[in-house]
C-alpha cells in the first residue's frame, strides 16, 4: 500500500510539473525551438558554408543537408512539379569538373567517378541527349541532360541534367536535376539557380 501512494503522489509531481511549465511556456518554447531547427530559414543558414540560398523562391524547398563522411549532399525541390536538385560537395576530390562534363567521355566518366567516389548514389544507366549551358551560382554552369537510371534513392529512371559548378571556397560541386515524373524542365532548374550564389 506504501508502494502505491507512492507511486501516486510522484505521478502527481510530474502532472503538476509539466502543467506549471506549460503555464509558464516553456513546453512553447522547447517546441517552437524544435521547429526552427527544422524550418526554412535554418536549413538556409545551414548550407550558407557550401552555397547561399537565401534568395531562392518560395515555390522552392531545401529538403535535405547531409554531412557525411565523403561529402556533403543537399536535396532541394520545387514544390509545384516535384523536380528536384541534388548538389553533392565532395570533402577532398572532385567526382567531375566542368571540363568532366564538356568532354566526349562524359558518360564513361560519371560511371567511373561516381562508382568510386559516392556510394548513396549510384547512376546504373546514361545517355546524353543534349548538352548546354546555365547561368547560376554567379557563373556559367555547364551541363548534360540526359536520361538515367539512379539507384539509393527513391525515384530511379529520370530525365534530367548533370552538371558542375564552383562554389566560393573554390571547390567543384556536382549538381543532378531531375523529376521524378518524367517531365524535366530546364526552366525551373534555371529559375532555382539563378537566384542561388
Amino acid at each position: 500500500m506504501k508502494g502505491c501512494l507512492g507511486l501516486i503522489f510522484k505521478a502527481v509531481i510530474v502532472v503538476l510539473v509539466f502543467f506549471g511549465l506549460l503555464h509558464l511556456g516553456v513546453i512553447d518554447w522547447i517546441t517552437e525551438k524544435i521547429n526552427n531547427q527544422n524550418s526554412q530559414e535554418a536549413m538556409i543558414d545551414k548550407t550558407k558554408d557550401v552555397i547561399d540560398f537565401s534568395n531562392i523562391d518560395e515555390e522552392y524547398t531545401i529538403q535535405k543537408n547531409l554531412n557525411l563522411v565523403k561529402s556533403r549532399i543537399i536535396f532541394a525541390e520545387h514544390n509545384a512539379t516535384g523536380q528536384r536538385f541534388i548538389m553533392i560537395q565532395p570533402k577532398k576530390d572532385s567526382i567531375l569538373t566542368k571540363e568532366d562534363i564538356e568532354s566526349d567521355e562524359l558518360q564513361d566518366k560519371i560511371n567511373k567517378a561516381l562508382s568510386e567516389k559516392q556510394q548513396i548514389i549510384k547512376i546504373d544507366e546514361l545517355t546524353i541527349t543534349l548538352r548546354g549551358e546555365m547561368q547560376g551560382i554567379g557563373q556559367t554552369i555547364p551541363y548534360a541532360k540526359a536520361e538515367l537510371k539512379i539507384s539509393g534513392l527513391p525515384f530511379k529512371d529520370q530525365q534530367g541534367i548533370i552538371a558542375v559548378a564552383t562554389t566560393k571556397a573554390d571547390k567543384d560541386i556536382l549538381i543532378i536535376a531531375v523529376n521524378e515524373k518524367g517531365k524535366y524542365s530546364q526552366i525551373i532548374t534555371d529559375s532555382f539557380f539563378s537566384k542561388v550564389e
